[in-house]
């Protein structure tokens, strides 16, 4: 008999040490599964909330640069920063209006669509330029110019129309009276198209060139500098959204040209262009 107690003795310790062994595989198993599901719960909430932080971000309206309105800048003599003429319902401004700085009463409003990367509008530029400056030293128009990001596409993915609009805002928010120096100083150094575009640092030194201090503080942030303007991309949804107006107003490609709000086709002939505009304020009967 004691022989057979001792072999079920040692068949009842192997069944204990086996369901000790189950037991403690089990709890294993438990605490790698609680782990587990505690660790995606943690990913879950963690995801929501950058979720959540994203959508709030895109929720917010874009800042929008200083002395800019309706999405553009307008100049009167001198390239003074104004208000439009017909300033829109849902806008404010404390710029001055365009007959405070020298326009006529019977001023055009020459609005102009353009993209820093569109060859057109570089050539439209050189073309017209001078004319239209002088047309508002005149007071015979108000002059506004509209940065749009439509050729991103063409600036081999480095978003060239998108940055070089932001910088555009940058510097008209910081520092407006170089914007006569700056346009050109813009398009004097355009990329080709399908090409890499500039760096933020090129893009930089075109507005130190001109006379732009980067580090000087936005009138609408005045945390931020030109620098950082840049840099951080602060206008871009700003830049996005004008440029969404744009579509949304039918314009089609730049650049695209308005007299009192009317297209025009004459954007290659400076001096047909001028009567038209001269017709425009009634200087000129026709």
């Amino acid at each position: 008999m004691a022989k057979n107690n001792s072999g079920d003795n040692r068949r009842n310790q192997a069944r204990e040490n086996a369901r000790q062994i189950a037991a403690a595989q089990e709890k294993k198993e438990k605490t790698a599964k609680t782990i587990l599901y505690v660790g995606i719960g943690v990913v879950v909430v963690v995801v929501a909330a950058v979720v959540a932080v994203l959508i709030f971000q895109q929720s917010k309206p874009g800042i929008t640069p200083a002395n800019f309105v309706a999405g553009g800048v307008s100049m009167a003599k001198d390239g003074k920063v104004v208000q439009p003429k017909q300033m829109p319902g849902d806008e404010e401004s404390d710029l001055p209006a365009p007959a405070d700085a020298g326009a006529k009463e019977n001023a055009a409003t020459v609005t102009v669509y353009l993209d820093f990367q569109c060859p057109g509008c570089k050539a439209f530029e050189e073309a017209n330029a001078p004319t239209l400056e002088k047309l508002a030293d005149e007071g015979s128009i108000v002059l506004e110019y509209k940065p749009v990001s439509f050729l991103d596409r063409m600036s081999g993915g480095n978003e060239y129309s998108t940055r070089s609009a932001n910088l555009a805002a940058c510097v008209i928010d910081s520092q407006p009276e170089t914007v006569r120096d700056f346009f050109p100083a813009m398009y004097a150094q355009q990329p080709e198209e399908q090409g890499n575009g500039r760096t933020d640092e090129e893009l930089l030194k075109v507005a130190e060139d001109v006379g732009v201090d980067t580090s000087k503080k936005l009138q609408s942030d005045p945390e931020q500098t030109v620098k950082s303007c840049v840099t951080d991309q602060s206008f871009k949804g700003f830049v996005e959204n004008s440029s969404q107006d744009a579509l949304d107003a039918k314009v089609e490609g730049t650049p695209w040209v308005l007299i009192n709000g009317e297209k025009t086709d004459k954007t290659s002939d400076p001096q047909s262009l001028t009567l038209e505009i001269l017709k425009a304020t009634g200087e000129i009967k026709g």
